[in-house]
C-alpha cells in the first residue's frame, strides 16, 4: 500500500504533466503566420494563441474583463449594420487573440515554461536557418506549392517581394518576419542571460545587424534594431551613444549603397538623409509606409474625436473618414492607388493601440491601458538590461508599429515578465525540482 505523500506526489506529477495539444501549440504560438489549410481559412493570423489560452487555469484580472465587456459591447450594438457575422467577429477576435495570451503565460508553471522556453529557441533557429536557405535560393522549388498550403506568400525565392527586400522564412512577409525576429532575439538574449555588453553579446548583436541589413533586409529591422540599441542604454548616456551610433550607421549605409545589390533597408536610409526628405519627411513617410504610418496617426485622432470609436468591424469606411480627416486623401497614398484602382476600401490601423482608437475610441484604449498598466510599471522589468528591451518593443509595437491582431508583442513581454517575476507557485515547483534533484 502507498502511503499518502506517495500519492500526493504522484498527482502533483500527474497535473504537471503538459497535454500533447498544447506542445504542438507552443510552437505553433510563435509562427501566427502559418494557417491550416489556407484554402479554407483566409486569415493572415491564425489564432494559435488564442487556442493556447483556453485552458481551465486561465486567470484573467479584473481591469481586462472589463475591457473584453466592452468589446462584447462594442461589437453588440453593431451587428445590425453588416450582412455578415464573419467581419465583426474576425475584427474582435484579432484584439482578443493578441491578449489574451498574456494572461495565460504570465502564470503557467515552471515546467511548461521551460517547455515553451525550448519550443522557441527551436522556432527561432528554425527560422533563422530557413531565411538563410531561401536567401541563398536552396530551399527546393516543388515544395513551394505545399507550403503556401499553410503559408500566405511563402516563396523560395529571395527576390519576389521586390524592392531590394529580403526573406521572410516562417512569415508573410519580410516585415513580419524582422519584427517577430527581433523580438526572437530579445527574449533568447533574456533567456540564455547573454549580457549585451559582453563578448558574446556583442558577437549576437553584430549577427543580428549582419542578419537584418543582408538577409531581412527590410526597413523594419532598421529600425528595430535601432530601438533595440537605444534601449539598452541609460537615459542619461542615450544622446551621447546615439550621436556616435548615428554616425557609424550612416558611413556604413553610404557603404552598403555603393553596392550593385542595395537591400532596401539601406537605399530607404541612405535616400533619407542624401535627398534632404528630413526637411519635408511627410510626403516621404506616406511613400515609404505605405498606409502604415498616416493609418495610425488618423486612428487616434479618430479616437480623441470619437470617444467610443466606430464600433468593432467598422474599421473599412472609419479609416477613410480618419484619414479625410487629418487632410489625407486615401488617393494621395501609393499603397491604395497600388492594390485597389480607384476603390478604397480601407484599411486596419498597423498597431494594437491605434486599432483600438478607431473602433473603440479613447475609452477602449484607456480600459485597455488600465488593464496592462500594472504589469508594464513593474519597476523589475525595466533593471535587466535584456527584459528592458521586451519592453520598448513591446511598448513601440503596440503604440506605433505593428499588426493588430499579432500575439508576438505580449507573448514575449509575457514571456520576459515571468522569466523576472516568478508566481509564487511556479517558486514552489522549482524547490521541489531542486530538492529531488540533490536526493
Amino acid at each position: 500500500m502507498r502511503n499518502e505523500d506517495e500519492i500526493k506526489q504522484d498527482e502533483g506529477e500527474e497535473a504537471l504533466q503538459i497535454p500533447w495539444y498544447q506542445k504542438i501549440l507552443a510552437y505553433l504560438i510563435y509562427l501566427p503566420n502559418i494557417t491550416p489549410l489556407r484554402v479554407l481559412f483566409k486569415s493572415e493570423i491564425f489564432p494559435w494563441a488564442f487556442l493556447y489560452a483556453l485552458r481551465k487555469d486561465l486567470r484573467i484580472t479584473l481591469p481586462y474583463a472589463l475591457f473584453l465587456g466592452y468589446l462584447v459591447i462594442s461589437v453588440s450594438v453593431n451587428l445590425s449594420k453588416f450582412s455578415s457575422l464573419i467581419d465583426p467577429a474576425r475584427a474582435f477576435f484579432a484584439l482578443v487573440n493578441a491578449s489574451l495570451i498574456f494572461f495565460a503565460l504570465i502564470n503557467i508553471k515552471h515546467k511548461e515554461f521551460r517547455f515553451l522556453s525550448k519550443a522557441f529557441e527551436w522556432v527561432f533557429f528554425i527560422n533563422v536557418a530557413l531565411s538563410i536557405i531561401q536567401f541563398m535560393g536552396l530551399f527546393p522549388v516543388d515544395l513551394e506549392p505545399f507550403m503556401r498550403l499553410f503559408l500566405d506568400r511563402f516563396t523560395a525565392d529571395a527576390e519576389v517581394y521586390g524592392g531590394g527586400r529580403g526573406v521572410a522564412g516562417l512569415f508573410a512577409e519580410p516585415s513580419y518576419a524582422s519584427l517577430s525576429l527581433h523580438y526572437y532575439f530579445a527574449y533568447f538574449m533574456l533567456n540564455r542571460r547573454i549580457k549585451p555588453m559582453s563578448v558574446m553579446g556583442f558577437a549576437a548583436i553584430s549577427a543580428m545587424i549582419f542578419f537584418d541589413i543582408y538577409i531581412i533586409r527590410s526597413v523594419t529591422g532598421l529600425l528595430m534594431i535601432a530601438i533595440y540599441l537605444a534601449s539598452l542604454q541609460k537615459f542619461t548616456k542615450l544622446l551621447k551613444i546615439g550621436v556616435v551610433l548615428g554616425i557609424v550607421f550612416y558611413v556604413t549605409l553610404y557603404t552598403l549603397s555603393k553596392r550593385d545589390d542595395v537591400p532596401r533597408s539601406v537605399e530607404v536610409a541612405v535616400s533619407f538623409i542624401k535627398d534632404k526628405d528630413y526637411q519635408d519627411p511627410m510626403p516621404w513617410l506616406l511613400e515609404q509606409s505605405g498606409f502604415r504610418f498616416v493609418s495610425v496617426w488618423a486612428a487616434y485622432n479618430y479616437g480623441l474625436n470619437h470617444p467610443f470609436g466606430s464600433g468593432i468591424g467598422n474599421w473599412s469606411q472609419a479609416s477613410i473618414d480618419a484619414m479625410d480627416a487629418i487632410g489625407v486623401p486615401a488617393s494621395a497614398m501609393s499603397f491604395f492607388a497600388e492594390i485597389a484602382g480607384n476603390e478604397y476600401t480601407g484599411v486596419r490601423p498597423t498597431s494594437f493601440g491605434a486599432g483600438l482608437m478607431l473602433e473603440t475610441g479613447i475609452v477602449g484604449l484607456l480600459l485597455f491601458l488600465i488593464a496592462f498598466f500594472p504589469f508594464v510599471s513593474r519597476k523589475e522589468m525595466y533593471k535587466d538590461t535584456n527584459a528592458r528591451a521586451l519592453m520598448v518593443f513591446f511598448l513601440f509595437n503596440i503604440f506605433a508599429l505593428g499588426s493588430i491582431g499579432d500575439p508576438i508583442p505580449f507573448i514575449f513581454f509575457a514571456l520576459a515578465y515571468r522569466t523576472v517575476v516568478i508566481p509564487k507557485e511556479a517558486e514552489t515547483e522549482i524547490q521541489i525540482e531542486a530538492t529531488a534533484t540533490t536526493e
